[in-house]
């Protein structure tokens, strides 16, 4: 009995290690499998990102030769205003975020005053919807995109108000209410006439009510709220990040593309964000990140992952918080070049910590490469406190 359970056992033995071996090759073939086919989707991918920034550079010089066309001069909409052109291009409407005014102008010799009153009053309704349905440049980029395979698109273009609530000075408010603000505005707007390479151009100039700030910050209160906990960021950074980047305007657009209230760059921030909301990168679309919702909560990823994952070694949490800031504005590399002259983080990491958090900010604020973000590190500090108590 003794040699029959040993021969039994030597038998299962021999079995479970030819299975274990199986087992093993198995794993293997299908580990390199998904090894090959994640190196394939990724040369995809990068190759998609490519055509993104080659599209969006051609539709935008495409756009700029046609404002010129019709008003003899470039006006766009970017980070700190919105620029609306009606479709046969002679009305321009401009709500300026950063100045608090409104301008409307009109090209030719044939407007009047009372146009332009009009004018504003129907943009005093206007939607972040209405607003991304006319914007040409937009619209052109996300058709040729979203034959893209790996970009994120959306339907959801939100219908909230956009000017209302600055000319009222509050996000809740009722018609007669609107009314009587645009009535009270337009009684003292500043009336002007210019010339631009031979074009007559009349306009209006709206100056909005003063502290209307914290009337957009409350707006993405929830939503700011609710992400920064999910992601372990304090809220009032999240602010003064939306602050300085746009002034809370939600269709805020730059050239190098990037989109929304936390202007997300869809080739840097979007890519490493995308990575941990989908799990792979994708390329996040205009539609996308002009939903103030996916704008927020791709920036406050972002933020997370530049402070929980490139400095994550960084000891002081104050000098973590200033490479992060500086960080989001220019990217981790250009922060490590500030203490080594290299772009290599973790030699960066321990230049940091042997410096106290206001030599860290001090050399930052000495050798950023740009002055930019030397700026932008000083704004985002100072208005975290603005804030602290909404």
């Amino acid at each position: 009995m003794r040699v029959g359970v040993l021969i039994l056992c030597l038998s299962l033995s021999v079995a479970f290690s030819e299975s274990f071996e199986e087992f093993k090759r198995s794993e293997f073939e299908g580990f390199k499998s998904e090894e090959k086919a994640f190196e394939v989707y990724k040369r995809s991918v990068e190759k998609e990102f490519e055509e993104f920034k080659r599209i969006v550079r051609e539709e935008f010089e495409a756009y700029k030769r046609e404002v010129i066309k019709h008003w003899g001069f470039f006006e766009g909409t970017d980070r700190k205003k919105i620029v609306d052109y009606s479709q046969d291009w002679r009305v321009k409407r401009v709500v300026d975020f950063d100045k608090g005014e409104i301008r409307i102008e009109a090209v030719g010799k044939d407007v009047s005053w009372d146009e332009l009153y009009k004018e504003f009053e129907k943009l005093s309704k206007a939607t972040v919807r209405e607003f991304y349905e006319r914007d040409r440049l937009a619209k052109r980029v996300e058709k040729k995109v979203s034959k893209m395979r790996n970009v994120v698109r959306s339907k959801d273009i939100p219908k909230d108000p956009v000017v209302a609530p600055l000319i009222v000075g509050k996000d809740r408010y009722t018609e007669g209410q609107l009314k009587d603000a645009v009535k009270r505005l337009l009684s003292g707007a500043d009336r002007y006439e210019k010339s631009a390479r031979g074009k007559n151009i009349k306009g209006i100039r709206i100056k909005l009510p003063p502290k209307n700030l914290l009337v957009k910050a409350k707006k993405y209160k929830p939503v700011v709220v609710r992400e920064s906990r999910r992601w372990k960021v304090d809220h009032p950074l999240v602010f003064a990040v939306i602050h300085t980047e746009s002034s809370f305007n939600p269709l805020a657009t730059s050239p190098v593309p990037a989109y929304g209230l936390m202007q997300i760059v869809p080739t840097t921030a979007g890519k490493d964000a995308s990575k941990v909301l989908f799990g792979k990168p994708k390329i996040l679309s205009p539609s996308f990140l002009y939903n103030p919702e996916n704008n927020i909560k791709v920036g406050t990823v972002y933020i997370h992952l530049l402070y929980y994952r490139y400095f994550k070694d960084v000891k002081n949490p104050l000098s973590r918080l200033y490479c992060t800031i500086a960080a989001y504005n220019t990217g981790p590399g250009n922060v490590a070049y500030a203490f080594t002259g290299t772009r290599n983080l973790k030699r960066a990491i321990r230049v940091i910590n042997s410096m106290s958090p206001q030599e860290v900010y001090d050399t930052l604020m000495r050798n950023l490469p740009y002055d930019e973000t030397k700026d932008y590190l000083k704004k985002v500090t100072a208005r975290v406190t603005l804030y602290e108590n909404i």
